[in-house]
Formats: C-alpha cells, sequence, structure tokens
C-alpha cells in the first residue's frame, strides 16, 4: 500500500464537523449546568438515599473503567504480539482509554457531592490501606501510563504534521522533541512503547481486580462479597471495552473513508475475540447465579430474586439476551462478517452499562443486614440531573475522541506506511530518549515509594501489624510524620512528577539535549 501524505494530515473541518463538534459542546455544557445546579442544592437533587448511597454515577465509573480496559491493554497486546490487523485500530484504542479514564474520575467526583472538599480529601487523607484508596492510586497509575503510552505513538505522525505548518504547528513542534526518522530513534520508539505495553498489561489488570474487590470485600451488601468479583470485573472489561472498540473503529472508519485501512478482516478477527470474551461472561454470570440459588442465604436469594423476578428483572432478562445472541451468532463463521460484527457489539454495549446498575443498586435495596440505615420502602429513581450528567459523560468521551482524531490521524500512519525521514528540527527542549527516560524513572520511583513504604510499616510494627494495617491504621503508631508529609496520594503524584522533571533537566544540563 503506497503512502499518501493526505493520510497524515488531519481532515479539516467542514459545516457537518462543526454542527457535531457545536452539538457535543451543547450535551456536555447542560451537563456541566446540571454539575453546578448538583454543587449547588447538593445531593438531595439526585435519587441517591439510604440505603442506595450509590446509583447510576457509580455505575458509570465502573463502565468506564471497563472501556479503560480496551484502549491500551489491547493495544499493547497487538504491538507485543506484531498483530498487522491490529495495527489501523490501535490508536483508536488507545484514545478510549485516556478518555474513558477521565470520564471516570469526573463520575467520582459528581457522586461524592462535595466537589472540593473531595479533591483536598482524597490525596490528603487517602489511605492505601483502603481498596478505594488502592483504586485511586492504580487509576493514576493506569491514566499516567496510557497518556505516557499515547504521548509516545503520536510523535512520528506529530513530526511530519509539524512540517505541514499550518496555525498548530506549534504544538506539533512541540510533541516531535528531536524525532527526525533515524532509524536509532525508531529502535527506541519502538522498544518504549513494548516496555510501556509490558507494564500497563499488569496495571489494567490490577485497575479492574481492585474495582472488584471494593465490591467483594462488602460483607453488608448481599451478592457482592464474593470471591469472584476481580476475575469477573476484568472479563466485563474486556467485553466492554472491546465493544466500543469495534463501534468507534466502524464509526471513524466511515467518517474518515478508512475502508482500505481499517479492514473487514480486521472486524472479522475483533468478532472472534468478541465471542470469547462474551462466552467467558456469561459463564461467570451463570456461576454467579447458581451459588447464590444453591447456597439459599436468606438476603442473596432475595436480590436474586429481585433481579431475575422482581422490579429489575426486565434489565436482566434484557442483558442476558444481549449477551446470549452475540456469542450463537458470532459462533458461526459465515456471520462473521463486518456488518454483524458492529451489530452485535452494537447490542453488547448497552447491555454491559444496564449490568453495572444490576451489580450496585439491587444489593443496596435489599440490604437486610444494616437495618438502621433502612427506610420504609427502599427504592431507588434517577433524577434528571442524574441523567444529564451521565449523557453529558459520554458526550464528554466522545469528544475527547472527536478532537483528538481533527488534531492527529485516527490510525498511527508511521506504522502502517512507515516512517517518513524528515529534516533537522529546531532545537528542541528535551529530547525523545529524555522524555522516555523520564517517564521511566518516575513510575520506577513511585513504585519504590509504594513498596517501601508498605512493607517499612509492617515490618517496623508489632505481631499484629499486618492486621492494624489493614483493619485499624488508626491506631498504627509508625513513621509519623506531619500530615502532609504523611499522604501517600500527593507524594505519590508528587514523585512522578518530579523524579521524571529531574531526569529531563538533569540530562538537558550534562547532555545538552
Amino acid at each position: 500500500m503506497t503512502e499518501t501524505r493526505s493520510h497524515y494530515i488531519p481532515t479539516p473541518f467542514t459545516t457537518s464537523s462543526a454542527v457535531f463538534l457545536l452539538f457535543l459542546l451543547a450535551v456536555v455544557g447542560l451537563a456541566f449546568n446540571a454539575w453546578i445546579t448538583q454543587l449547588r442544592e447538593g445531593l438531595a437533587v439526585t435519587g441517591l438515599n439510604r440505603p442506595a448511597a450509590w446509583g447510576i454515577y457509580m455505575a458509570n465509573f465502573v463502565f468506564f473503567i471497563s472501556v479503560s480496559m480496551s484502549g491500551t491493554f489491547i493495544s499493547a497486546v497487538i504491538r507485543l504480539l506484531k498483530l498487522e490487523w491490529g495495527k489501523p485500530i490501535s490508536r483508536v484504542a488507545e484514545i478510549l482509554t485516556v478518555g474513558s479514564l477521565l470520564m471516570a474520575a469526573l463520575n467520582i467526583l459528581f457522586d461524592v457531592g462535595q466537589l472540593w472538599r473531595a479533591l483536598l480529601y482524597i490525596p490528603t487523607y487517602g489511605r492505601i490501606q483502603s481498596p478505594v484508596g488502592w483504586d485511586t492510586i492504580v487509576l493514576l497509575f493506569y491514566l499516567l501510563m496510557s497518556l505516557g503510552y499515547l504521548h509516545l505513538s503520536v510523535i512520528p505522525d506529530a513530526a511530519v504534521l509539524s512540517e505541514a505548518g499550518g496555525r498548530l504547528s506549534w504544538l506539533y513542534n512541540l510533541l516531535r522533541y528531536d524525532w527526525v526518522g533515524e532509524e536509532e530513534q525508531v529502535h527506541l520508539l519502538e522498544n518504549a512503547l513494548k516496555i510501556l505495553g509490558v507494564v500497563t498489561i499488569p496495571i489494567a489488570i490490577m485497575m479492574h481486580t481492585v474495582t472488584g474487590w471494593i465490591f467483594g470485600i462488602m460483607k453488608s451488601v448481599p451478592t457482592w462479597n464474593d470471591a469472584l468479583m476481580g476475575p469477573y470485573f476484568i472479563i466485563g472489561a474486556l467485553l466492554t471495552g472491546l465493544s466500543l472498540v469495534i463501534l468507534t473503529s466502524a464509526v471513524i472508519r466511515w467518517r474518515y473513508h478508512l475502508r482500505d485501512i481499517i479492514t473487514d478482516y480486521s472486524f472479522v478477527q475483533l468478532s472472534k475475540l468478541l465471542v470469547v470474551f462474551s462466552l467467558a461472561y456469561l459463564y461467570f454470570l451463570m456461576a454467579e447465579t447458581f451459588t447464590v440459588r444453591y447456597a439459599s442465604v436468606i438476603e442473596d436469594i432475595q436480590v436474586s430474586q429481585f433481579i431475575w423476578l422482581g422490579l429489575y428483572s426486565p434489565l436482566t432478562w434484557y442483558m442476558l439476551a444481549s449477551l446470549v445472541i452475540p456469542s450463537v451468532v458470532l459462533l458461526i463463521p459465515r456471520f462473521r462478517t463486518y456488518k454483524v460484527t458492529v451489530v452485535m457489539a452494537g447490542i453488547v454495549l448497552p447491555a454491559m452499562w444496564v449490568k453495572r446498575v444490576l451489580i450496585i443498586v439491587p444489593g443496596l435495596l435489599n440490604q437486610l443486614r444494616l437495618p438502621t440505615v433502612q427506610s420504609a420502602i427502599p427504592q431507588y429513581v434517577p433524577t434528571l440531573t442524574e441523567a444529564s450528567l451521565t449523557i453529558g459523560s459520554f458526550a464528554g468521551l466522545a469528544l475527547v475522541v472527536y478532537v483528538f482524531t481533527k488534531l492527529f490521524p485516527p490510525v498511527p500512519a508511521w506504522e502502517i506506511w512507515g516512517v517518513k525521514k524528515l529534516a533537522e528540527s529546531h532545537p528542541p527542549i528535551f529530547s525523545l530518549k529524555s522524555v522516555f527516560l523520564g517517564w521511566v524513572v518516575g513510575i520506577t520511583t513511585s513504585t519504590g515509594y509504594l513498596f517501601v513504604l508498605v512493607v517499612s510499616t509492617i515490618a517496623l510494627g508489632s505481631e499484629s501489624a499486618l492486621y492494624v494495617y489493614a483493619v485499624r491504621p488508626e491506631k498504627l503508631q509508625i513513621l509519623n510524620t506531619p500530615i502532609m508529609v504523611n499522604t501517600p496520594m500527593l507524594n505519590l503524584l508528587v514523585i512522578v512528577v518530579l523524579s521524571g522533571l529531574a531526569v529531563l533537566f538533569f540530562r538537558k544540563i550534562f547532555h545538552g539535549k
């Protein structure tokens, strides 16, 4: 396939592009207005109550976290296994990861109500002993890794765009560093992406395992206290993320006329993954249901009845049908076509969001183990505010993808058509090697900080330190320091930033690049 310069240059803004952009901005604006109303009036404008303290916001959080599994994880697997059919969709997956992680973080802020208090208390008083704390830490790690991965993968394309000139040439010049397409630079970039890919895969698994543990360790809520929650969430994340990657790739292929690049064969291969993940998720769903029904614990049985035969049963049967239909259809080889794959992904994706609601709300509404927080008639009905913020979150993700694909090629052009040799760039502030080294040192140092903090706390404590560390951290008088120093989450972010910047500036001073 011959290289075409037009594939590197983003498509211009047409009338239809401007209309769509304005539509997304309008939806996001309405959601922002709803958020301002919620901040002013409090969570009373939502349907959240006791015992249903979590609702659509938390379902959105889990859903967007699941979508993030698709991106850098799938892209990393494609690069590590050298899957040629997957190269055109790798950038789509990377963009979805970054956008979905941002939306997941926003939905946590929607849920806590007091925005500024949350922004202050989470990093300052957050404890790494808490699964919620670990979730925040791993989310931060995953976001940093995903940004770094996307950042590195776009450098060669940014360099080509900087040569083309235009109003945004300053941005592309900033992102290209000293890239000129030399063989040494290509080798360094490919190795850097492989290393980040290897690191990203376990972080992605940790992200969804810890999110599952947030539910799995809660004994007070029926059906949540389940050892399967970790792997259950991982399979659900793979299925959710893959479905959105298929749909987004189909839209980009249609909108940017990339049928010859994102081929039907790529969708055929994705359909095979979709059916495997669908069957795996069906297995976990049945294992969960049969265990609850067979054990016959009264609280769990009540939730199961509520889900399968009660008020929420239409959602449950819809979700089940949306898993069974794609599993059966895509098992037949002649049905694994581009159009069928896209339709099946379109069936699965909304069902996976519904499943998040079914995981969260029914258990809370049937929470018999904490009678003191039970209302007379437990119920949860989302309000217009919650609906607005939910729709705004999806519009926000679409906006991230749309703007990125308007600024950069929607496919990794340098991997598909080869690396272009460019003229020497203006003297950059930092070199590609320095930037990559900064990422590595930042992540490594912060990982070491967490390891030393945990090990030293346990090693210097008494024989019951491990129990106290996990269950009663307020009683652990080890390594007492002033509050602004003894804040693991804040320190984690500071260490990543400062260590990375230190590497960049020291290389600048001693090596001149």
